[in-house]
């Protein structure tokens, strides 16, 4: 009977000492996931840009643009929201041909907010015959006047092709020499209009080093360059 009270007291004290190696290691699990998650914040925070953005959005819906190319521009638009840009970065989105009109304008969260817009207004809208970025320009001018403390970027989702090529450059070159403007992305540019793109309607912004073209398969080089741009631009900030 003694014998057996002894084993039963040793199960007693080993299973005490179980539940306290297990309450150890799960205490030890947790702390080792609140410290990943609190890593992981920092992380993502020192990532994060800093600089207070704006950003315009112009889709040629002209006929010369496939479908293919409009979900390349949503794309890289939903990229640039989701991966990029802090929360609620203002955004203003056109849709143009030979017109221009403004179709949303919000400080969206996610880039899934911006859904409903490029399905319904963009991927499956065609317009007319001509293609006016200058019209986009104009109004984007319009728009950096709201937001005179945020710096821009304007994309314009185009093949490239421009009916308003004297227009174009000068508005261009107006905002080569704007300080507000950081940057201004063309694409998905058709390789025959790339030359014309580069050295012609866009190209004061190009020797102003504002120009991002990006063709049918380097689209995410062009928004790992434009990232690059704006973490520049938070450290020369913090550097004053």
């Amino acid at each position: 009977m003694s014998r057996s009270r002894g084993s039963r007291g040793h199960s007693y004290e080993g299973e005490s000492q179980n539940t306290l190696l297990t309450g150890v290691i799960l205490l030890g699990g947790i702390l080792f996931v609140i410290a990943a998650a609190w890593w992981f914040w920092n992380y993502s925070k020192s990532q994060a840009i800093q600089t207070p953005v704006m950003v315009g959005a112009g889709f040629d819906v002209s006929q010369s643009v496939s479908r293919e190319q409009k979900l390349r521009g949503v794309a890289f638009l939903n990229k640039l929201v989701g991966t990029v840009l802090p929360t609620r970065t203002p955004i203003k989105i056109w849709r143009y041909a030979e017109t221009m009109e403004t179709i949303h304008q919000s400080r969206p969260i996610a880039s899934k907010e911006l859904n409903t817009v490029t399905r319904k207004m963009i991927e499956n809208y065609m317009g007319t015959w001509g293609t006016r970025p200058d019209k986009v320009m104009q109004d984007f001018q319009r728009y950096l006047q709201q937001l005179p403390d945020r710096r821009a970027i304007l994309c314009l989702f185009t093949d490239g092709e421009c009916h308003s090529p004297q227009e174009t450059r000068a508005i261009a070159n107006q905002l080569a020499q704007d300080p507000q403007v950081v940057a201004v992305v063309v694409g998905p540019v058709l390789d025959k209009y790339r030359a014309s793109v580069e050295n012609d309607y866009y190209e004061p912004l190009n020797n102003a080093g504002k120009l991002l073209v990006f063709g049918e398969t380097d689209a995410y080089d062009a928004l790992d360059r434009l990232k690059e741009r704006l973490k520049a631009l938070d450290s020369k900030t913090q550097e004053n």
